[in-house]
């Protein structure tokens, strides 16, 4: 059974603020070390950190994100108790996990890697260098990202088109610009 726990607006927003610079930290970490020449690796340089499995945490921070951002917006909305299970049928989370998807393969696309054909035609061995994230892995995992926006958009478009609010007593505000 999971322990609950009372948050209020600053206590959110600090967690949010704490897991934003965390990402940001990690994503800097992969994209400064993923080709390092082997002269720099034999000094000694670079965090020394798995690169894949700090892409992983990265994942899953990006998952506690999409959560502190959806207690905050309850909050905002003065709602003051929070079910995740709920809350990941919703629109809104599928706004923030839309949001996530994007961010993620943003960061993937300026990782540098080496030149696949300059790997084939030296041979691993002889580049002067190694990556921890070929173009391929990279290019699957912008994929997956692609594939998870996809579905989270296509529910926003869902919602979009098929919910509608009552705005009583305010419609001739608007009607000019449904005539379009």
């Amino acid at each position: 059974m999971k322990k609950s726990i009372t948050l209020n607006a600053s206590n959110i927003i600090n967690i949010r603020k704490k897991l934003d610079a965390e990402i940001i930290k990690y994503w800097k970490t992969i994209r400064n070390e993923n080709v390092m020449s082997n002269k720099e690796i034999k000094a000694g340089m670079g965090s020394g950190k798995d690169l894949k499995a700090l892409y992983n945490t990265i994942t899953q921070l990006g998952q506690k994100r999409i959560m502190i951002k959806g207690m905050l917006m309850y909050l905002n909305m003065g709602i003051t108790t929070f079910d995740y299970e709920a809350f990941k049928k919703t629109n809104n989370y599928s706004i923030f996990a839309a949001c996530e998807a994007k961010e993620a393969m943003a960061q993937l696309k300026l990782i540098p890697t080496i030149n696949p054909t300059e790997k084939a035609k030296k041979g691993k061995a002889n580049l002067g260098k190694k990556e921890s994230m070929s173009s391929a892995f990279i290019a699957s995992k912008i994929h997956e990202h692609q594939l998870e926006a996809n579905k989270h958009d296509a529910a926003m478009e869902k919602f979009n088109n098929s919910t509608s609010i009552d705005a009583a007593n305010t419609s001739s505000e608007f009607e000019m610009y449904l005539a379009a």
